[in-house]
């Protein structure tokens, strides 16, 4: 089988200005970005805030269409789509938002904002069968008893309960694929692994694939264990390939850099290991990238050809990619070392 969603050279763009009478500031926030999502597997996507991942995850939705299309849906143009086949791609990419409280309307309880798309994809004829259907997605994610959620106001809900509710909602019309962005960078730390859990089970459960968008590598270990991971910078995938290989031997600067900043609960491991000095820690204006590299000002072991050539993705081994001139050149850098 083909993948479920294929991104071919993804360019996104935005144009603004300060003001009627100012020039147009022009971002490219995502530039040639290529990735496969196949159904049942878990990809995690993480990277700096700013660097273009909740852009990306909006695109995979289609909720922003790229400036130049390249989205797939089995094999068809997702902006090419019309009537049911438009339809069906819409059910079956799903997004979590990373804001619960923002993501459901204030003025409607959680039954109004959770009915709507059951009524619009048919999946419920009345407001009973609606009932039905929320009461056993409810049971499904820890809300229990239904009665004490479905009435009430998101302002009423904590913070956990409201991504819960978010979650129960991609669900409820049978998705085969959720975009969650930060679904609980802003939930009590007691409560994370719950929901990462209960995103586990749902794949496992129902085959649903999940993009995991995240800056906590943590939690993007826990998750996507068995899946792959996407490093993104500035707009554009640095390394990709399976979690486990990725993590344990990072090949770009860049990753070395994130892992390196990451504490180290073992006290013996956390002395022995060298820090990876950085040129700078400030990252480039997205409005003025540099040339070459993106990372190249800040690398520590950039060259001249750096901030002239732009590398290429490019497989370095088996389901390995890395956008580095100098990968076979680096030291082999650890987790732990």
């Amino acid at each position: 089988m083909g993948p479920l969603i294929e991104l071919k050279n993804i360019q996104m763009i935005f144009e603004n200005r300060s003001s009627l009478f100012a020039q147009k500031r022009r971002v490219q926030a995502i530039e040639s970005v290529d990735m496969e999502i196949k159904e049942g597997q878990i990809y995690a996507l993480v990277g700096e805030s700013g660097c273009g991942k909740t852009t990306l995850g909006k695109i995979i939705c289609g909720l922003l269409k790229p400036s130049e299309e390249g989205v797939y849906f089995n094999g068809k143009n997702v902006w090419r789509l019309r009537g049911k086949e438009f339809t069906d791609y819409r059910r079956s990419v799903q997004l979590v938002h990373q804001d619960s409280y923002a993501a459901l309307n204030p003025a409607r309880t959680i039954f109004q904002s959770l009915s709507a798309p059951l009524f619009r994809y048919k999946i419920a004829k009345n407001r009973n069968e609606a009932y039905e259907h929320l009461e056993e997605l409810f049971e499904m994610v820890g809300l229990t008893p239904a009665e004490q959620f479905l009435y009430k106001y998101p302002h009423q809900l904590s913070g956990g309960q409201r991504q819960r509710i978010l979650l129960a909602r991609a669900l409820s019309i049978k998705p085969k694929l959720i975009v969650a962005d930060e679904p609980v960078s802003m939930v009590d730390v007691s409560l994370r692994i719950s929901l990462l859990n209960l995103m586990l089970d749902m794949n496992e459960k129902f085959g649903i694939s999940f993009v995991y968008i995240t800056h906590d590598l943590a939690t993007a270990r826990y998750i996507a264990a068995n899946g792959n991971i996407a490093v993104m910078y500035l707009g554009k995938i640095v390394e990709y390939g399976q979690l486990d290989n990725v993590l344990s031997k990072p090949r770009h600067p860049y990753l070395q850099a994130l892992l390196s900043a990451v504490p180290i609960p073992n006290p013996k491991i956390a002395r022995s290991m060298k820090p990876l000095p950085l040129k700078s820690l400030d990252m480039p204006d997205p409005t003025n990238p540099p040339s070459g590299c993106r990372f190249h000002p800040r690398c520590p072991y950039g060259e001249e050809r750096c901030s002239r050539e732009v590398p290429e993705l490019a497989a370095v081994e088996e389901d390995r990619f890395v956008a580095c001139h100098l990968v076979e050149k680096i030291p082999e850098w650890k987790w732990g070392q």
